[in-house]
């Protein structure tokens, strides 16, 4: 890498929910950041939202890693942004991968 740069970088975070928090609430506020920011974003290509076991796993595909890394500064202010970490309650894994090889 340089410069802090990659070709199409993924961003993985994994989460467990805050206690009460339900699938479907978490889903439309996935929903409603897709929609109201994510999507709008520099160098945004791709996301998936997976679960298994409880732990939420969010894969997002960016251009490069400033465009990710932008868009994290971003979402400070973004209020959907804001809704959609509410219902965070752990993050265990929070990493930017470079992609060697798409298919």
């Amino acid at each position: 890498m340089k410069n802090n740069q990659c070709q199409k970088c993924g961003m993985v975070i994994s989460v467990k929910l805050k206690e009460g928090v339900s699938a479907e609430d978490f889903l439309a506020a996935s929903d409603k950041i897709q929609e109201d920011f994510l999507s709008g974003c520099k160098g945004y290509i791709s996301r998936q939202l997976m679960i298994i076991d409880g732990i939420w796993t969010d894969w997002v595909i960016w251009e490069t890693q400033s465009d990710a890394e932008n868009a994290m500064v971003q979402s400070m202010e973004s209020e959907s942004s804001q809704e959609f970490t509410s219902f965070i309650g752990e993050i265990l894994e929070h990493q930017l991968y470079p992609i060697e090889r798409a298919y």
